[in-house]
């Protein structure tokens, strides 16, 4: 379809848009919402970046990257919501979504080593390594935890407890996953991102119920 077909549409619906994956028509409707977003709101952004980055003694072409990093942010995790508004003009609101995450990936620009993540990231399915050595007591409790995880995880589906893992593994407070393992748990389990964020949160909370804890 033609990004254009889509060019009246509310922020709002472009960003339920934008979470369409799974088949060829979906992604066509969700790659034609990014295109709007960014056409909508690339110049307002990168005139905010070019602020923020000319003030540190970075230059434009820092601003243009940052800028990039929040449209790439924007397609993996379109997690905008207006019910979490604090102004009633929508678009101001997601304009402030926008600088939001602008000023996140700044941070990250401008001291990289305070990433937490190093590219290394795999898919977590078990609590016990098999690459690891343990203790027998400590072999032992990982098999007793594992073994109560799965009791858990029998009400839902394999998949779940892979997605549990990997977040609890490798999720840093105000951080998303790395896109890498974020791509290799979408191939992997089959699973659209918004699917998986649907998994996690089915996961999270069937834990959070069963009083489990790390």
């Amino acid at each position: 379809m033609e990004w254009k077909e889509l060019e009246g549409e509310t922020i709002e619906n472009l960003i339920e848009f934008l979470q369409l994956e799974g088949n060829s028509e979906d992604e066509e409707w969700a790659e034609a919402a990014f295109v709007n977003v960014v056409f909508r709101f690339r110049e307002d952004l990168l005139e905010k970046c070019t602020e923020m980055c000319l003030k540190s003694n970075y230059t434009e072409t820092d601003a243009e990257e940052i800028t990039n990093r929040v449209f790439e942010r924007v397609k993996m995790y379109p997690t905008f919501k207006s019910a979490g508004c604090k102004v009633k003009d929508i678009i101001k609101c997601f304009k402030f979504y926008l600088y939001r995450i602008a000023r996140n990936e700044f941070a990250d620009y401008r001291t990289p080593d305070d990433n937490p993540y190093t590219g290394d990231e795999q898919i977590i399915t078990s609590l016990i390594d098999p690459c690891r050595e343990y203790e027998p007591e400590t072999l032992k409790s990982l098999q007793e935890k594992e073994k109560l995880l799965d009791n858990i995880f029998s009400k839902l589906t394999p998949k779940h407890k892979t997605i549990y893992l990997t977040y609890l593994y490798y999720e840093h407070e105000g951080r998303y996953l790395p896109r890498k393992l974020v791509k290799d748990l979408s191939e992997v389990l089959k699973l659209a991102k918004g699917s998986i964020r649907a998994y996690k949160k089915e996961a999270f909370e069937l834990v959070k119920s069963m009083g489990y804890g790390k």
